[in-house]
């Protein structure tokens, strides 16, 4: 019977023996594998989020890219125009407003010549009349030569709406450095934060 019990007892440490020798590698093996797959998934996932916020950043910069090139490329056509006297004719308010129905992301555009009367077309249900002069003025006050000017997103009171400003001055008259005139557009930024927060 102690013959027995020893060969139980040594059957026993062999298979402990085994499974050590065998489970043992496989659990540290398993765990560096599982620690090393869950720093490539952080990795991957840092390279994802990364990619995402570039791919966002220069959606931003397109959107307010054609803005810039829609205000600049009127005060351009002003100038080859000879300047803004061409919007005293009848009919140019009404023009302005149409640009503004054909684009909805523009809220308010205003063509302010160094003399004359200005030409201002909004939506009035997103903006108001003295928000679109505070902002006019604002970037005007900043702006100096023939360099654009573009404003951060502001809030907007009235329609509680995010809108950036830009302007771009209409060069001409005696010199050709001399400012006769602005450009002056209101933009919505809704369409950027839509895009963002998808």
């Amino acid at each position: 019977m102690l013959e027995r019990f020893k060969r139980i007892r040594l059957l026993y440490i062999v298979l402990g023996v085994l499974l050590l020798v065998g489970l043992l590698p496989l659990a540290i093996a398993g765990g560096m594998l599982s620690e090393r797959s869950a720093e490539e998934l952080r990795s991957v996932e840092g390279r994802y989020q990364a990619q995402l916020v570039q791919d966002k950043a220069r959606q931003i910069e397109l959107y307010g890219q054609r803005y810039r090139d829609v205000v600049t490329g009127l005060a351009r056509a002003f100038e080859l125009a000879g300047g803004v006297r061409v919007l005293n004719g009848s009919g140019s308010d009404v023009r302005l407003q149409k640009m503004l129905q054909e684009d909805p992301n523009l809220i308010a555009l205003t063509i302010l010549p160094v003399q004359g009367e200005p030409h201002t077309a909004f939506q009035p249900d997103v903006i108001k009349r003295q928000e679109v002069d505070e902002r006019v003025g604002e970037v005007l006050a900043r702006m100096s030569g023939s360099g654009l000017v573009v404003s951060r997103p502001r809030l907007i009171r009235s329609g509680q709406e995010m809108a950036f400003t830009i302007a771009a001055p209409v060069m001409g008259g005696a010199s050709e450095h001399e400012v006769v005139a602005a450009v002056v557009a209101i933009i919505s930024f809704q369409d950027v934060i839509r895009a963002v927060q998808q």
